[in-house]
């Protein structure tokens, strides 16, 4: 970290830098085992899960348009990639060195497990960072690329972009990765570190984030993967971004800046490619909608891409499979344009005569009895809502909204968000705007790639 960065840092308490959160990085690191354990269960590839994660392994993965093309550049946090002493077993000289760093620490109320270091914070320490990437890094920040074709993990470097700051300066990321969204079908989302933005609003001329991402060539040039493992090359794609999770927040809700949806699918329920690299899904699979509801329940699955980081109810705790209500809407539009909302789960609606029913969450955690504060998820960009019911019902729904605000509505965070416990004067990222996106119809055509050469 440059002197300067220090400096910006500690400019004062309301614009203060500071770490914010983990975020996309913090569930794989959390659940590396020991490097003894971790040699011992990946053979020769050392202290690092690094090689684990650049193989080319992509089952039922998902494409989120005909044609590949970066989709969406987002700034999910700042500066808390690598906190020292964030992952202290002495809960008080972690809580201290998080907090210090701008992170949040979230208080426990109702946890049937012992807490964790997960269950307070996304912060993780610059130990845990190079035990998921391999390289050493502290106070880092978190950009988010989106690809509508899933990546080749083996091409993927940090040496494969160029991201532009909104002062002009280009920044080289010090690395990129697939993880937190490590199972086999999610290949679509690269998680950029580095030092790329501040926490200053736009209206201050010292707010750095960035505004371009171009993928540029290396020694092993980034390739997307097309249907029936067709190689498109992603050297010369660029996407801008104008936007900071630490701008000055509106009061109209659909403004806010904080994360958001980018795309979401319908297809029939299927349980391909869930499934991952041991190392990371140990605690965390199976979380398919199968396992969560069982067959006869789960018969369809509206997966949603999130953009701008992973969601939270807060920015630390995890979300449980049964926050639906608190935070989505489906609407299903009839043929003769009537609209039909669908607000509450395990309720059967009636589309065009035709039931739809939904079941709930899935792709988060486990299935638990009781779900709390403690609750460990994956922390990633996929989120299914499972449903039951009739092909021509689901066929009909055609809008996913995040409402945000009101009517017992409330907004998501990203890894950076201000947990329940802030700390006064700190900045914390922003919550979800209200907003919606257009559902793909994969009924037919579920758009996934099967690659492993």
């Amino acid at each position: 970290m440059t002197q300067a960065h220090r400096t910006l840092r500690g400019s004062g308490a309301a614009t203060r830098w500071g770490a914010a959160a983990l975020g996309l990085c913090l569930v794989a690191a959390l659940f590396v085992p020991t490097a003894h354990a971790l040699a011992i269960s990946t053979a020769d590839d050392g202290p690092s899960i690094a090689p684990i994660l650049k193989r080319d392994i992509l089952v039922g993965a998902d494409m989120w348009d005909t044609k590949p093309r970066l989709m969406s550049l987002t700034l999910n946090f700042e500066g808390i990639i690598g906190i020292p002493d964030a992952d202290n077993p002495d809960f008080d000289v972690a809580k201290a060195a998080v907090e210090a760093a701008g992170g949040a620490w979230n208080v426990i109320t109702e946890c049937s497990t012992t807490p964790t270091q997960i269950s307070h914070t996304t912060a993780v320490s610059p130990e845990q960072y190079y035990s998921v990437t391999g390289v050493n890094g502290e106070f880092l920040d978190v950009v988010q690329v989106q690809t509508s074709w899933p990546v080749r993990p083996s091409t993927l470097d940090g040496t494969d972009f160029k991201v532009t700051l909104n002062d002009g300066s280009v920044v080289d990321p010090v690395a990129s990765m697939i993880v937190p969204n490590f199972e086999y079908n999610e290949r679509s989302v690269l998680i950029l570190n580095g030092e790329f933005g501040n926490r200053y609003p736009k209206t201050d001329s010292r707010s750095r984030y960035p505004v371009k991402v171009e993928v540029v060539r290396d020694a092993t040039p980034l390739q997307l993967v097309g249907p029936r493992g067709k190689l498109a090359s992603a050297v010369g794609m660029t996407i801008t971004n104008d936007k900071t999770p630490y701008d000055d927040q509106p009061s109209d809700p659909k403004k806010w800046t904080g994360p958001r949806i980018i795309a979401a699918k319908m297809t029939r329920m299927s349980t391909l490619g869930e499934n991952g690299p041991i190392p990371l899904k140990q605690g965390l699979l199976p979380n398919d909608g199968v396992s969560m509801y069982g067959e006869k329940k789960a018969k369809f699955r509206m997966r949603m891409l999130t953009v701008g980081g992973a969601f939270s109810p807060d920015g630390i705790f995890g979300m449980h499979p049964g926050d639906y209500r608190k935070h989505f809407r489906l609407v299903a539009i009839e043929h003769d344009g009537t609209r039909v909302k669908l607000v509450e789960p395990g309720r059967t609606y009636y589309v065009d005569g035709h039931p739809i029913r939904i079941e709930g969450l899935a792709d988060l955690g486990v299935k638990k009895d009781t779900y709390d504060d403690c609750y460990q998820e994956d922390s990633e960009n996929q989120i299914d809502v499972i449903l039951s019911g009739s092909v021509k019902a689901a066929k009909r729904i055609k809008i996913l909204q995040i409402p945000a605000r009101g009517d017992g509505y409330s907004p998501l965070y990203s890894d950076g968000g201000p947990g329940n416990n802030p700390v006064p004067g700190v900045r914390y990222t922003a919550p979800s705007p209200r907003h919606s996106v257009q559902i793909i119809d994969g009924l037919r055509d579920p758009m996934r790639v099967t690659y492993r050469p």
